[in-house]
């Protein structure tokens, strides 16, 4: 499957050559699903070497649409004849939104656009205190800019609140979430993949399974409330990179599905997003151990991130073959929470 391309723009500026007005690539062509920006890139399913980051801070332009469309959140299977579409709301007009990279010390100047037909906005878990956290609300046509310092390293969420907290369930659970990166400088370079998990509770059909579902379904309030999510979206896409399940006897789940290639025994970091918003991932790497998490040796098979929160994973795996990184809460894996790993 190809990689999406995104309308994310990045505008960034050394603090001491301002004057330079030096625009930055932002989204090239190839980024990996959600695009990783400035400093570091990812091919789907074939990430390459993390290039030179920079030290020095940097005035970080970035620009994210809010607008409402219809997106594809799972393929044509035996499950989900035809596949599944849905009335999202969006940035940029994918699920999730672009993945923004950027160094501790940088400035990150935001503007976000509403092209969309309701009210929108936007909170970054990346920043604190309220003026440099939320943007407010954005009305239709409007746009707003507002930034803040990237003191703290790691990976965060960000996602719509709708009109201060007033729908900020539907506007999340129908994909206004992404990811931001805020590298401190000194990580080791080695091969990078994001992976972002988001619940979609949908009007059409009684439940995951229902049968051929052709209608473009949207958000459900009384199965959020329920917390009877009938997908679990890994990048925007139930089973996006997942084939099947058996062997002996195989359960079909997507006939193009991606997957992430490594070498057995290199040294592999994950940013790991949960964007919720109810439930709990309780993430695992099936024949494998992780090693790292946010930089603290840990040594453990499964590790547990709330809705809302982040992790960035580091781990090897060491002999060839196939592993499976997924959410340990089997009912969610069989909603589409998993993604195959082909160690070669």
């Amino acid at each position: 499957m190809p990689c999406t391309v995104h309308r994310a723009l990045i505008e960034q500026k050394p603090i001491s050559e301002l004057v330079k007005n030096v625009l930055a690539a932002g989204l090239a062509a190839g980024l990996f699903v959600a695009g990783i920006l400035a400093g570091m890139f990812v091919v789907s399913g074939q990430p390459e070497q993390e290039t030179a980051v920079t030290i020095e801070p940097t005035l970080r332009r970035i620009t994210l649409i809010a607008d409402e469309n219809v997106v594809q959140v799972a393929p044509d299977s035996a499950l989900h004849q035809g596949g599944i579409r849905y009335h999202a709301m969006t940035f940029n007009g994918t699920i999730p939104g672009p993945l923004i990279s950027v160094n501790k010390g940088d400035t990150v100047e935001i503007t976000l656009q509403n092209q969309g037909d309701i009210i929108h906005s936007l909170n970054f878990h990346a920043a604190v205190g309220p003026s440099q956290v939320l943007s407010e609300a954005v009305r239709p046509g409007e746009s707003k800019t507002w930034s803040f310092v990237a003191d703290t390293p790691g990976v965060f969420m960000y996602h719509c609140d709708g009109d201060n907290l007033n729908g900020i369930w539907e506007h999340i659970a129908s994909g206004m979430y992404g990811g931001i990166v805020v590298r401190s400088g000194d990580e080791k370079p080695v091969k990078e993949f994001y992976v972002v998990f988001g619940e979609l509770y949908n009007t059409e059909g009684d439940g995951p399974f229902s049968g051929a579902v052709r209608e473009i379904g949207s958000f459900d309030l009384d199965k959020f409330i329920a917390n009877r999510p009938d997908l679990i979206l890994t990048n925007g896409m139930a089973y996006r990179y997942i084939p099947y399940f058996g062997s002996a006897s195989t359960m079909q789940l997507n006939n193009d599905a991606e997957r992430f290639d490594v070498k057995a025994g290199e040294l592999t970091r994950w940013y790991i997003v949960n964007a919720g918003p109810r439930g709990h991932v309780a993430f695992n790497f099936g024949a494998g151990i992780i090693n790292t998490v946010d930089g603290r040796p840990l040594h453990d098979e499964t590790w547990s991130i709330p809705p809302g929160s982040a992790a960035v994973i580091e781990t090897v795996f060491p002999e060839k073959g196939v592993y499976f990184g997924n959410d340990h809460d089997e009912g969610r894996l069989l909603s589409g929470a998993g993604f195959a790993v082909y160690a070669k």
